[in-house]
């Protein structure tokens, strides 16, 4: 998926802001913490200098829109600072949360106002029924997926400010704060072909947690997120369950003609998923893979700890240079 034509707002420290990629990027998972450093900046981020990941102790990070996140701050820190030592956290960086810590929304309007803060109000008043907390109490980013005579549709993002706190203090503070916060799979958007005739569907499964978007027309139009922590049965079963109920929504309220099933997995998916959710789409599954070219000059372990676990960086970098 191409984000050039897009109004380049994604959800940052600052509310909603252009985009601009920090030369080191962290994600945070509950089962692990991710680093990255990029080779340059802008439109010459295109590889990668280092990669690191750290594992987290169970039960450490609990995502959830509105409780506290953060079980055991020591833990993350560790995590964090392990991960820094080697690829480095001075300046602003940028952070890549889990799914369940924010709310992913499809907005439409008749009309939105051009003035940002106008428009960010009236979709903050939108997202207040989608989220279990006062929506005073979020930090609201959005971007613009279309626009037409009589109607405009968004893509809006909320987080409750103080579960980005508790994140954002796990860091040392010396650094120059975050200057860009996603959830995971917003990244993975410009992994995606850049094919707009035919809808795309999306699941990132991440530490028993599924999001599922459905991609057509080039824009994300259903997006959903959910905890398989406490679901019975396997993993694998569950997620292809999941499939299998986004694509009828999908089916009876748009009637896409949806082309391909890609599936981000990290750790990478056991033949059983692929297996189930191929059954569950009448599809093939297609692993959506990091291009292996911005992680060229990295070292050999480095670069396989990439490929199994770099989907969001590499979707970062992707859109630094669409976005350039």
């Amino acid at each position: 998926m191409d984000w050039q034509g897009w109004s380049k707002r994604l959800f940052s420290a600052r509310g909603t802001a252009r985009f601009k990629l920090p030369a080191v990027l962290f994600e945070i998972e509950p089962e692990f913490v991710l680093g990255a450093r990029l080779e340059g900046l802008g439109r010459h981020a295109r590889r990668l200098r280092h990669v690191g990941m750290a594992p987290v102790a169970p039960h450490s990070i609990e995502p959830h829109l509105a409780r506290a996140n953060v079980a055991n701050s020591d833990e993350l820190r560790r995590a964090l600072a392990s991960v820094a030592a080697g690829v480095g956290n001075s300046g602003s960086y940028g952070l890549v949360l889990p799914d369940g810590a924010a709310r992913v929304g499809i907005l439409t309007f008749e009309t939105l106002p051009d003035n940002a803060s106008e428009a960010e109000a009236l979709i903050r008043w939108r997202m207040k029924e989608k989220l279990p907390y006062p929506p005073e109490e979020a930090l609201v980013s959005f971007q613009v997926l279309a626009r037409e005579p009589g109607q405009v549709e968004v893509l809006a993002v909320a987080a409750r400010m103080a579960v980005l706190a508790e994140y954002e203090a796990a860091f040392d503070s010396g650094n120059g704060g975050a200057g860009l916060i996603l959830p995971a799979t917003l990244t993975l958007l410009p992994l995606l072909p850049a094919d707009d005739r035919r809808g795309h569907l999306l699941l990132h499964v991440c530490s028993r947690w599924v999001t599922t978007v459905v991609v057509f027309a080039g824009r994300p139009c259903i997006w959903r997120t959910r905890d398989l922590g406490g679901a019975e049965g396997d993993v694998a079963r569950e997620v292809a369950a999941e499939a299998m109920r986004i694509l009828a929504s999908a089916r009876d309220r748009l009637h896409p003609d949806l082309g391909e099933t890609w599936l981000c997995a990290r750790p990478a998916a056991s033949p059983e998923m692929v297996h189930a959710l191929a059954e569950a789409t009448s599809q093939e599954v297609q692993v959506l893979k990091p291009r292996a070219e911005i992680a060229s000059i990295l070292r050999a372990e480095e670069r396989r700890l990439f490929e199994q676990f770099g989907a969001p960086v590499a979707g970062l970098v992707s859109n630094a240079g669409s976005a350039s």
